[in-house]
């Protein structure tokens, strides 16, 4: 006689069955972005090098990743990006383009630690409490607070030889991971079940081998130093309302390289994984075999799971990037304000920037306001030449010049010239028929 579905269920929920397995091939791409995350930390072993003072004197890391269920899916996730591209680490989850600002030159960002800088300094600006930003705001003719039409941060290079910074993320993972091993005993020590802690303390030494490879260290940063001055600019581009200015003078790394530096692979790495995979594998089987106190299992496999997604996810400071900034000291920020036919003034900068953490010191300000997002360009140029030029085709990338260099024949540069001609004459005419219509309504208000 068949069991009833109370028994089935009842049966289930005391002691799951047939899941572990399958929970264990989730989630591979939040186990890559908690590695990249929480690589800091780098132990020196400077006795195999030739010289000392190499930058590569720190060539091992803990990262504490917690064992969980993603790590199996990313074990062959990763084999496929190590025999192919030969990367460890992810791409960039934000979408930014670097600027230099000597000679205008554009590219698109390669690097997951630039991109994870500027998605945290977003979200940091974001959430700033209105009490922390200038006083008094700026208002409109309607008495309304107006909007940050473009924000410049500008930063220095702070220090370039410190190595990265650890927070309380990077502590939070040891404490899972002691935490798990705790649980994982409780069968031991009150059934002689060991099989949860071998599975726990076996994942666990896997996930810190993965995440210990030196190609971690040497792909992340994989920067060069500069020999002479230079300041780039991290920006979404037009339509997006901040942009970080960073000043770097000789020695320091070199942010726009970083942006497409491609480190080589380690000649180890490869048969490395290799080998953790099958041991991932193996582990899998020995999951699947374990028919006794389940729960315990998968309470450990759930708290790292949490770990991973809070390490992948989390606002961090930049110095845990390996990015030591602070604010640039004859000016630090420049805003600019969304205006109307009633233009107030700028407000003051707030005086501490909110990643770095040093005291922003107040602007320099001539007896002028800083409206809309040209009349920001132009007092970043003010502060750093080329700083606001170089960003002019960023955020008005439309022109209505007309080029006749890709035309060949008279008839074709006749009627084109003629087009251009007429569409700024109509953007003039439109440009006039909205003043007037801003007139008339002031008038009717009046």
């Amino acid at each position: 006689m068949s069991e009833s579905l109370a028994e089935i269920l009842k049966t289930q929920w005391s002691n799951p069955s047939d899941i572990l397995s399958l929970l264990l091939l989730i989630g591979g791409d939040i186990v890559q972005q908690a590695i990249a995350q929480l690589v800091a930390l780098r132990i020196p072993h400077r006795r195999f090098l030739r010289n000392e003072s190499d930058d590569n004197a720190y060539f091992f890391n803990l990262a504490p990743v917690a064992f969980s269920f993603g790590w199996v899916a990313y074990a062959f996730n990763s084999l496929v990006s190590v025999f192919g591209t030969g990367g460890l680490m992810p791409a960039p989850d934000t979408a930014i383009i670097v600027v230099n600002t000597s000679n205008g030159y554009v590219r698109d960002n390669g690097s997951w630690v630039l991109g994870r800088f500027f998605r945290d300094w977003e979200i940091a600006l974001d959430a700033m409490a209105p009490s922390h930003w200038p006083d008094p705001p700026p208002r409109d003719s309607d008495g309304q607070p107006r909007k940050v039409s473009l924000r410049v941060d500008i930063l220095e290079v702070k220090s370039s030889v410190d190595p990265p910074a650890v927070d309380a993320t990077w502590y939070v993972g040891w404490v899972v991971i002691v935490v798990q091993l705790g649980i994982s005993v409780i069968p031991w020590a009150l059934w002689g079940d060991w099989a949860i802690f071998l599975v726990c303390g076996a994942g666990t030494v896997f996930s810190l081998v993965s995440s210990a490879l030196p190609q971690w260290i040497s792909e992340k940063w994989a920067w060069r130093r500069l020999w002479k001055p230079k300041t780039v600019v991290l920006t979404r581009g037009n339509g997006n309302r901040y942009a970080v200015a960073v000043v770097c003078r000789p020695s320091d790394p070199d942010i726009e390289a970083l942006a497409s530096a491609r480190a080589e692979p380690h000649s180890w790495t490869r048969p490395m994984y290799l080998i953790l995979a099958v041991l991932w594998v193996v582990l899998l089987i020995t999951v699947s075999g374990i028919q006794d106190d389940r729960w315990f299992l998968i309470a450990v496999g759930g708290i790292g799971m949490l770990q991973n997604m809070w390490a992948a996810s989390c606002v961090r400071p930049a110095s845990t990037l390996g990015l030591h900034l602070r604010p640039y000291r004859p000016r630090s920020t420049i805003i600019g304000y969304q205006t109307d036919r009633a233009v107030g003034k700028p407000r003051d900068e707030p005086r501490v920037s909110p990643l770095t953490g040093e005291e922003a010191l107040p602007p320099q300000r001539e007896n002028h306001d800083v409206s809309d997002v040209m009349g920001t360009l132009m007092e970043a140029e003010k502060v750093i030449p080329g700083l606001g030029a170089c960003l002019v085709p960023i955020f008005f990338p439309g022109n209505l010049h007309y080029d006749e260099g890709p035309l060949y024949g008279n008839r074709e540069k006749n009627f084109w010239e003629v087009a251009h001609a007429t569409m700024r004459a109509r953007r003039k005419d439109h440009a006039q028929w909205i003043e007037r219509g801003l007139d008339d309504v002031a008038d009717k208000a009046a």
